[in-house]
């Protein structure tokens, strides 16, 4: 069974007992690795300890020695050493000198034997006795590396033992005296401390190699160990690491001398160090064994005390609402199945408390729409108020009426108008403190809110208005993409005041016609005073109307912007300048009428152009507006309708002329025939044929002329008589004139045969 599956009685038992196990484990692991750490720290303190102190007897032997035989050496025996040859008459001087160097080894410090070389006069003295340098560079070999560098004296190990050398005089390039003394590792060994029973100690020299120790065995294969080599060739004088050689781990401890160069090593093993820490853990744990059967105990009687009204809670919860069995024989747990119970029950409270909320913000924008309207009395004003939790004490009360400008060249369709404006109702929200105001509402077209404050401050009243609508304006570019235009009412002081502030706003909102777009405007600033006689520039509207009847297109639209300029120019009153719009709309579909032409072609399916025309809400946009739905459509309509008769026109006068050449056919007779006046006809011929009316007819008998000249055998007089000229002088003088030739010669040109009237 998994933790998840157990019952919360068992959960509780669990609980407890680990609630009891974990602290317990932690303070026995705890108290063991400290007690470990403790003695470990211990131990390689003790092996520093000894180190140093082993180091300090070694060293302070060596300078001993070295000191002594400086001495003796700066001593006038020492000196005179320098000069004595090797002769037999000689034996003073020598036996002294035995005898002076035979008091330089001392047990003390382990000086078992000196060597004096004269490289001079090529003679040695040691315990041996005295004797001459037979072969000079063979005896002095060991010591030639010492005796070719730049030092005065040294100490070197050999397989033996530690030597000391020391050249005479000093700072010399060839010395004439050699000081050689030996001590063995013997006594060496002697001075190392040996009171450390949990490792070795030994010494290495300047190259790291092995020159003693108590277990030389272990101590070198220690030195195998990379990790240490590094640790030792670094610059620490002292440290400590840990080592594992053979599965066992070592902590080493070092000294590095800085009078010789070489390391002092201690190295103990890690179990050794800890073998009392093991039996102090084994008490500790069974010191805890004992703790954990307690807390057991006292975990399972605890935990069913306190289940004990868990169990009564079951039975009174669950147990009474399930009737079809007994509530101990489900599998589930106690806790689950009052947690469902629970769980069903706040689910019922929070889908009952959301529907509340609902209803309350339906009603409470309900309230606030009503007393926009006036639709709410006094009486229930104040209950409502205090019913919505609203502050009762405003002294001013603003009603503010927020637009979208436009939403051409945006993302947004008209359909997106009503999302877009409960999207600005959140952002009052966020933006307008909820102690200054009534819920927000979209009623139509704009988002209205109704502000209040209780300070009797005008002005910083209408600073904060002012704040409050230049933020609402930034937040619907920023997050909305759109332009909003926001309108304040003067400030009323009465809840029934309320819908005459709500007039004002929305009546100041159809000032953006004046002011533009992305405008903040006071209702105080532009509806106040008495109402001044607009006049209506008739003038510029004739023109407007001459240009669009004539078809000027940059002539009508240069009039138009002056006609819309014209009509915000100052004083201006909305209601004025939508009675003047309605008026420049009515002559444009006049002229449409007058024509003859049906409105029907110029609407195009759309909305009315009056609905359409009321929802523009700046110059621009109704200059743009009329442009194009009305003069742009008009001109066009006109140039078809006149393009159009204009033809009819010419193809009937040039039909009658193809008809009627033969007669007395006049201009006057031609227009009279399709009722139109003869100049109008004159001036629509010529410009749809390029000719004038005679011109043409007088071509057009030509022609016929030059047919029946070439075609058939009448003469030039009857076909003068029968295109109506006066004599057929005058129609042999305008044939010549137009084809440069009499008709008689064009006959014969044409035809091979004259008239016999040439």
């Amino acid at each position: 069974m998994s933790f998840r599956q157990m019952t919360y009685l068992n959960k509780l038992l669990v609980y407890g007992f680990l609630l009891g196990v974990v602290p317990l484990a932690i303070l026995g692991f705890l108290s063991y690795s400290r007690a470990s750490a403790t003695i470990q720290k211990y131990v390689e303190a003790g092996n520093l300890q000894i180190l140093k102190h082993s180091q300090l007897a070694v060293e302070q032997n060596m300078k001993t020695v070295e000191t002594a035989l400086v001495a003796f050496l700066n001593s006038p025996q020492g000196t005179d050493l320098y000069n004595i040859p090797l002769d037999n008459n000689k034996y003073g001087p020598f036996s002294e000198l035995e005898s002076s160097m035979r008091q330089l080894q001392i047990y003390e410090t382990g000086v078992f034997d000196v060597t004096l070389y004269n490289m001079q006069y090529l003679w040695r003295v040691n315990n041996a006795g005295i004797a001459t340098l037979d072969n000079k560079e063979e005896e002095l070999l060991p010591y030639q590396d010492f005796l070719n560098s730049s030092l005065n004296s040294t100490w070197i190990n050999n397989e033996h033992g530690i030597r000391f050398l020391k050249k005479s005089p000093l700072y010399v390039k060839n010395p004439a005296m050699l000081v050689v003394a030996d001590i063995p590792y013997s006594h060496l060994g002697k001075l190392l401390l040996r009171t450390n029973p949990l490792g070795s100690t030994a010494i290495l020299n300047s190259r790291r190699e092995l020159m003693l120790g108590q277990d030389q065995g272990s101590v070198q294969q220690l030195l195998g160990h990379a990790e240490l080599m590094k640790k030792l060739s670094g610059d620490d004088l002292e440290g400590q690491l840990v080592v594992k050689r053979g599965g066992k781990s070592y902590g080493v401890t070092f000294v590095r001398s800085t009078y010789s160069g070489w390391y002092y090593i201690a190295a103990a093993s890690i179990d050794e160090i800890t073998k009392e820490s093991r039996s102090i853990g084994q008490f500790i744990w069974w010191i805890c064994a004992g703790i954990l059967l307690l807390i057991l105990l006292a975990a399972w009687f605890g935990s069913n005390n306190m289940y004990r009204p868990i169990r009564k809670l079951h039975s009174a919860i669950v147990g009474s609402g399930d009737k079809s069995g007994d509530p101990g024989d489900s599998k589930e747990d106690h806790i689950q199945q009052i947690g469902q119970r629970v769980t069903k029950l706040l689910d019922r409270e929070k889908k009952m408390s959301s529907q509340i909320e609902g209803y309350t913000a339906q009603l409470e924008a309900f309230f606030v729409q009503k007393l926009i309207l006036g639709d709410v009395r006094k009486r229930e004003i104040d209950e409502k108020l205090d019913m919505f939790g609203y502050a009762a004490d405003w002294r001013h009360m603003t009603v503010m009426a927020v637009e979208i400008d436009t939403l051409e060249g945006t993302r947004y369709s008209r359909n997106d108008q009503d999302l877009l404006l409960f999207a600005i109702s959140n952002m009052v929200n966020e933006i307008i403190p909820q102690t200054n105001r009534l819920a927000p509402i979209v009623s139509g077209s704009s988002q209205l809110n109704v502000l209040g404050t209780a300070p009797d401050d005008p002005e910083a009243w209408n600073a904060e208005l002012q704040l409050w609508a230049e933020a609402i304006q930034k937040a619907a570019s920023n997050y909305l993409d759109v332009t909003v235009s926001v309108a304040l009412s003067r400030p009323a002081a009465q809840w029934t005041d309320v819908p005459r502030a709500y007039r004002e706003a929305g009546e100041a909102l159809n000032y953006r016609v004046r002011l533009g777009n992305e405008a903040i405007i006071f209702s105080e600033d532009v509806v106040s005073g008495p109402a001044e006689t607009i006049h209506y520039p008739l003038k510029l509207e004739q023109e407007l109307l001459a240009s669009i009847k004539s078809g000027y297109r940059l002539q009508a639209e240069e009039q138009l912007r002056q006609f819309m300029q014209e009509l915000v120019r100052p004083p201006f009153h909305f209601q004025e300048y939508q009675l003047s719009l309605f008026r420049m709309l009515t002559e444009i579909t006049g002229l449409l009428q007058a024509e003859g032409i049906s409105f029907s072609e110029l609407a195009g399916g759309e909305a009315p152009l009056i609905e359409q025309m009321s929802r523009l809400r700046t110059v621009e946009e109704m200059e743009e507006w009329f442009q194009q739905k009305l003069i742009t459509p008009v001109i066009t309509v006109l140039e078809e309708r006149r393009s159009s008769q204009f033809q009819n026109i010419s193809e009937a006068v040039i039909q009658m002329i193809h008809e009627d050449f033969d007669t007395l056919l006049t201009l006057e007779l031609c227009a009279s025939r399709i009722h139109y006046h003869p100049h109008y006809v004159s001036k629509v011929f010529r410009q749809e044929t390029g000719v004038n009316f005679s011109e043409y007819l007088l071509k057009h008998r030509l022609e016929m002329a030059k047919g029946w000249l070439t075609e058939t055998s009448m003469t030039v007089t009857e076909i003068a008589e029968k295109l109506k000229y006066t004599s057929p002088t005058n129609f042999i003088r305008y044939f010549r004139k137009i084809e440069g030739i009499t008709p008689g010669q064009y006959r014969e040109r044409n035809a091979g045969s004259v008239s016999k009237d040439e």
